[in-house]
């Protein structure tokens, strides 16, 4: 099995022209990489539920910049859209691996 069995892109909201001189906002694809989605133990889920700020799964892929905490995923595997809840952490301090904290 494959480090990163999954594949997802990491998408974020921007402006685009409709036509008309106006605006429309849409999400656009950003990154796309390979990762490992997991979902949290059930204990993680109730302690980020008391912080008002729900995680069920961690996001692994390796390390690249561009990541923001205001960008969304989308997870082609499952076709599922995942909400950043956190920004990218180094796993490890060694600069190969960045998590995110996200939820459905």
């Amino acid at each position: 099995m494959s480090e990163y069995p999954h594949v997802v892109t990491f998408q974020r909201l921007e402006k685009i022209p409709n036509g008309s001189g106006g605006y429309i906002q849409n999400y656009v694809d950003h990154i796309t990489t390979e990762a490992f989605v997991c979902p949290v133990k059930a204990f993680e889920v109730y302690q980020s539920q008391q912080t008002k700020n729900p995680v069920d799964h961690s996001l692994f892929y390796p390390y690249q910049e561009g990541v923001l905490p205001d960008m969304r995923v989308h997870w082609h595997d499952r076709e599922i859209i995942l909400t950043l809840r956190s920004r990218p952490l180094d796993q490890g301090g060694q600069g190969e691996v960045l998590m995110v904290r996200c939820s459905i």
